[in-house]
């Protein structure tokens, strides 16, 4: 068995002085993926166009026209723009506590839930059940 290892770690030393270190990329950044690229003439305008919808000047002209436009006129309204996000949503609605105080009553827990999460036979709160 001894001989065995001495073997090996005599084998070592040959495999090390063997190996070459090369210092070579092995993933290029020139082709990134995406669309195969177009002929020349349309790749120039397409990008061009690119540039002219990523500027400033057009951003502009879009917010102008649609604020100027007669049939968008509900999206200047201030009763209809008001945000009251969640107002209405059942799923945040607020939770009943089923007892008053940090001890629940009917199990000693301390600081724990204010309604019986095992209630509906899984682990809910407000409506949402948890996995364990």
């Amino acid at each position: 068995m001894l001989s065995g290892i001495k073997h090996i770690t005599r084998t070592t030393p040959s495999l090390r002085t063997s190996l070459r270190l090369t210092n070579a990329r092995l993933f290029t950044t020139d082709k990134t993926p995406g669309p195969p690229k177009l002929p020349k003439e349309e790749q120039e305008e397409f990008e061009e166009l690119q540039r002219l919808a990523n500027s400033q000047d057009a951003i502009e002209a879009y917010n102008r026209q649609v604020s100027s436009d007669g049939t968008k006129e509900s999206l200047n309204n201030p009763i209809l723009t008001k945000n009251d996000i969640g107002g209405f949503s059942p799923e945040f609605t607020k939770t009943i506590p089923e007892f008053e105080g940090n001890v629940n009553p009917k199990t000693g827990e301390v600081n724990g839930p204010k309604q019986d999460p095992l209630r509906h036979g899984d682990y809910s709160f407000n409506g949402r059940v948890t996995d364990f």
